[in-house]
């Protein structure tokens, strides 16, 4: 069996056990259904979240089973529905039933930017930001400033200065950093199929960026994993840097980016 087949095997396995549970966790007083009088087991029937869903008990059956059939957005959201599930639990049935998940719903409330900065401005060896899922930076330390040209404009987006700004300008290496970079964005657009706004970011950056245009059409995509990058500071030339991405926030999809020396592992600046 190979790696591919085991990993759709696995999912599938997950897949039971997931909707198992969910279903379990269910009573028919919990969805309006009356009481269960009479059972000789916790939980909703098949058949039960089956009616919720619109579908039929069959094919909820199988689903359940775990056998490859076909499920669309709109028949996941209404088993979504009939089983309660959070946004969460939900955005993880896409992913076992292998279907493109839904966009998040966005928070009400923004990010506190002033929590984003004690973030960078703290801890951090080198320069650092934090972006949202559009690439916009929500903070950046002294460092990142300076010698990045990070953070000195309100509404600065990282990709487009990577391209178009000052920004780009400050890595030796920046052919590999932009490819590397676009092919990241290219991967988050395909979490976030629905959303006109990469398109539009897109279409912006191929306009202004003949560098972006070209590599965009290759349709490269990039893990967001630690990467080599060297940095040209004012003062000591180019500093080789290690660019790590950490989750700050999954839900709003908001990253911290920190550019750490090769090596280095200890707290506080280690280079100004």
């Amino acid at each position: 069996m190979d790696t591919r087949t085991s990993s759709k095997k696995q999912r599938r396995n997950e897949l039971t056990h997931f909707l198992r549970s969910r279903r379990a966790a269910l009573s028919p007083a919990d969805v309006g259904m009356g009481a269960a009088d009479g059972r000789t087991r916790e939980g909703l029937r098949r058949e039960e979240v089956a009616v919720l869903a619109g579908v039929s008990a069959s094919w909820y059956a199988w689903l359940e089973q775990g056998r490859p059939i076909n499920v669309s957005h709109r028949v996941l959201d209404a088993i979504s529905r009939a089983l309660r599930l959070t946004e969460r639990e939900r955005f993880h049935l896409y992913r076992l039933a292998d279907v493109n998940p839904p966009l998040p719903t966005p928070r009400a409330d923004p990010p506190d930017t002033q929590v984003l900065q004690r973030v960078v401005d703290t801890r951090a060896s080198g320069p650092a930001c934090v972006i949202d899922r559009y690439w916009d930076v929500l903070a950046a330390n002294e460092q990142a400033a300076r010698v990045l040209h990070l953070g000195q404009d309100g509404n600065e987006n990282f990709l487009l200065g990577l391209f178009t700004g000052s920004h780009g300008r400050q890595y030796v290496n920046l052919p590999q950093v932009a490819r590397q970079m676009t092919g990241r964005f290219r991967l988050q657009t395909s979490y976030f199929a629905d959303d006109p706004r990469y398109e539009q970011m897109a279409d912006r950056l191929s306009a202004d960026s003949a560098r972006f245009a070209e590599l965009w059409g290759r349709h490269e995509v990039e893990e967001f994993v630690p990467m080599t990058v060297e940095l040209n500071h004012p003062d000591k030339g180019p500093v080789p840097f290690v660019l790590y991405t950490m989750d700050l926030d999954e839900a709003s999809s908001v990253r911290l980016l920190v550019y750490l020396p090769p090596g280095v592992t200890g707290q506080g600046p280690v280079w100004k």
